[in-house]
């Protein structure tokens, strides 16, 4: 890289950060989002009183056929070990996040039943907010199946709410208790755990469950939004600054002294890297809680680094189309217009997300995945499939850095014609005459 290319490159990127709109924007926008947040939750809290849960429920049963484990906590199913730490994981972002949160916390520990003899004591521990519940059994359940639940209030995520699901595996294992066998009693609460098993790119079968297809598809849609966000979070930065320059005419001094590939090639990096750390601080506010996922989900190093690979080069190839087609517009208006058509055709293999994601190898999904715009989107997802040959990861790596480069070189073409026009809407014969002359 040439000096000219860093020295641009700092400078912009030194002049951005700097700046009182891009301090504002960047420190203020978190805290007008939590501000936002808090008088939600204080309007929510002040109106809607919920008490803490206490995990417990109780039970009075008339009709004598409870069977109770003192301590036990039943939850809404069983959680299988492989997913044990990803469920952890959601456990302790559950936690924070109010009543839902609070909701979800409950139906994934499990609900501990405590029994009762007479309403009388039941619902004085409610009162006493020992229980959340109480669940009252008539004698005549086994004909009628009707049950009387008391619960603190009237909310949708109250502990009423929350242990009915425990109570009826509680009620299934109770009935069937020493009329049907344990192991049928296990099979009655699961009574069915599927492997499914597809066929690999060599056409043997394999197991594959959610929490793998999770694993796999997780970081390349994720890094598919982060790209779209980076380069629309980008794209108006970097416009901004070439608007600037070209409006009070400062650009034709800096051209005097800087090739206009270095000068676009440093504008690049300098106002996207200021772009991406501004979505960085952004990001960072949800640091912990995909730290926390990360590690139930135990993702791959190899699918994170590819990813990231195809992320930096769809930022360069997106970032000198979007600034070098900004250039041709008058005003700051025109060029945010023109830039934008590129960070649309960003998103476009979305649309076709559900063809790629049932056919990695199909004919659609291969032709999306050779052509520069759409590559680097079909390929993240294709390579969460696991269906991506090792040959075509390379070939397209190398098709989109070529295609980097060569954009590069027609832009910057483009950026320095384009920079010294005022006035005027260049024709789309004008524009390649640029390209091929300039």
């Amino acid at each position: 890289m040439k000096g000219k290319t860093l020295i641009v490159a700092r400078r912009e990127f030194v002049s951005t950060v700097l700046r009182l709109g891009w301090l504002i924007g960047t420190f203020g926008m978190p805290v007008f989002v939590g501000l936002y947040a808090g008088v939600i939750m204080f309007v929510t809290s002040s109106a809607v009183k919920h008490d803490k849960p206490t995990g417990k429920a109780g039970v009075v049963d008339h009709a004598g056929i409870v069977h109770i484990s003192p301590g036990e906590k039943i939850a809404i199913g069983k959680i299988p070990g492989s997913s044990k730490g990803t469920v952890d994981a959601a456990v302790r972002m559950a936690e924070g996040a109010g009543p839902a949160g609070q909701m979800v916390k409950g139906l994934l520990e499990g609900t501990e039943f405590v029994r009762f003899e007479d309403e009388e004591k039941a619902l004085a521990a409610l009162s006493r907010k020992e229980v959340g519940a109480v669940f009252v059994i008539p004698e005549d359940y086994v004909a009628t199946g009707k049950i009387i639940a008391y619960q603190g209030n009237r909310s949708i995520f109250s502990e009423g709410k929350q242990s009915q699901l425990p109570l009826r595996r509680l009620l299934i294992a109770s009935l069937a208790h020493d009329r049907v066998e344990p192991k049928f009693v296990e099979r009655i609460l699961a009574p069915a755990d599927v492997d499914t098993m597809t066929k690999d790119r060599e056409g043997k079968w394999v197991k594959r469950d959610i929490l793998e297809v999770v694993r796999r598809l997780g970081v390349p849609l994720g890094f598919t939004v982060l790209l779209m966000i980076s380069i629309l979070t980008a794209a108006g930065t970097m416009i901004q600054g070439v608007s600037e320059e070209k409006e009070n005419r400062v650009i034709e001094v800096i051209l005097s002294s800087v090739d206009a590939r270095s000068l676009l090639l440093g504008k690049l990096l300098g106002l996207g890297a200021a772009g991406l750390l501004q979505l960085g601080i952004w990001l960072s506010m949800a640091l912990v809680p995909v730290v926390l996922l990360a590690a139930g989900l135990a993702l791959s190093p190899l699918i994170v680094i590819l990813c990231l690979a195809y992320f930096l080069l769809a930022f360069l190839l997106y970032g000198t189309l979007i600034t070098a087609t900004g250039s041709i517009g008058t005003n700051a208006k025109d060029m945010q217009q023109y830039g934008m058509f590129w960070a649309i055709a960003c998103a476009l293999p979305m649309v076709f997300i559900e063809v790629i994601l049932s056919d990695p190898n199909g004919t659609a999904a291969r032709v999306l995945s050779y052509i520069p715009l759409t590559s680097p989107v079909v390929m993240m997802m294709r390579i969460g499939s696991g269906e991506a040959p090792a040959w075509e990861i390379a070939l397209t790596l190398v098709l989109l850095a070529v295609t980097v480069v060569v954009t590069l070189r027609f832009a910057a073409r483009l950026f320095r014609t384009a920079l010294l026009m005022y006035g005027k809407r260049p024709s789309i014969a004008e524009i390649f005459r640029w390209m091929r002359q300039a």
